[in-house]
């Protein structure tokens, strides 16, 4: 997903390296509606389509509401093709990431589901080489897909990944939330975050290695390419679950249910790649 409705104007700051880079991920700052179902924070997230919710956040006072909405006016305010509008946040930083590899994005959530939508949360490290966004390039994603109604909060932590091939040095963080990424989002589909944080894993440049995991998507095998022997092979589901443990570089994953999975692989020198797939 290339910059989500480039048509809103967006809020980017400097940020200094490997400090949160993530402002108000708690959302307990005002936001003022401009137009029905448009709100506008002061304080880092700027302009989306969303609402706060003040009942039953996850902590404190207030929780970011995305809800996908059928309203004419909104969709001439951000000219929109369709008045079917799913919420969206989005929230720029500028500025360098010292081992951006290591980063991973934590919140909470719930979603309620309506016919086969599905939400995202979407982060990407993109190398900006000039001042439009045709020529940027994603250096690393993390990416969660949200398939299931969840009436209660859970929590969640993804990865970034680096991208196979991208190279270049990360200048900036790019961070998207949409209630319905569906060529035909659904009315009331409503993804909440609260407690949006980013963090380090805390290992050090020369414990980290890079491996190739292929294809992405995946049905049957998934396969690992890495400049020295796998030791093991670790997948688990978004929720925490180990869903499998291999130390082979070509993985059955026939089995597993579809969905996105997140990858930890060990080499033999101890030195560690992490990522996610999707089993189609």
């Amino acid at each position: 997903m290339k910059k989500l409705l480039l048509s809103v104007a967006l809020i980017a700051a400097s940020f200094v390296s490997n400090a949160q880079i993530i402002v108000n991920g708690d959302f307990e700052a005002a936001a003022t509606p401009l137009i029905p179902g448009i709100a506008t924070q002061t304080l880092g997230w700027g302009t989306g389509l969303y609402t706060m919710e003040t009942t039953g956040a996850y902590a404190g006072t207030q929780s970011l509401k995305l809800s996908t909405i059928v309203n004419a006016n909104v969709a001439g305010q951000i000219q929109s093709p369709s008045d079917t509008i799913p919420g969206f946040a989005i929230q720029v930083k500028n500025g360098a990431i010292t081992n951006p590899q290591n980063l991973s994005i934590s919140f909470a959530y719930k979603f309620t589901r309506v016919a086969s939508d599905t939400g995202v949360v979407i982060v990407n490290l993109y190398d900006t080489l000039l001042a439009g966004d045709a020529d940027d390039v994603v250096l690393y994603q993390g990416f969660a897909e949200f398939t299931a109604t969840t009436s209660a909060w859970g929590t969640m932590t993804i990865p970034v990944a680096a991208i196979s091939g991208a190279t270049g040095t990360v200048n900036q963080f790019y961070f998207v939330a949409v209630s319905s990424n569906n060529a035909l989002p659904t009315p009331g589909t409503t993804l909440w975050l609260d407690n949006i944080t980013t963090g380090f894993v805390g290992l050090e440049e020369n414990e980290v290695i890079s491996a190739s995991v292929y294809p992405n998507p995946a049905s049957d095998i998934l396969n690992i390419k890495m400049n020295e022997e796998v030791a093991s092979v670790v997948i688990t589901a978004l929720d925490g679950k180990t869903v499998a443990t291999e130390n082979s570089t070509s993985i059955n994953i026939s089995a597993l249910n579809t969905g996105m999975y997140l990858y930890t692989i060990t080499g033999v020198s101890g030195k560690v790649a992490k990522g996610n797939f999707v089993k189609n």
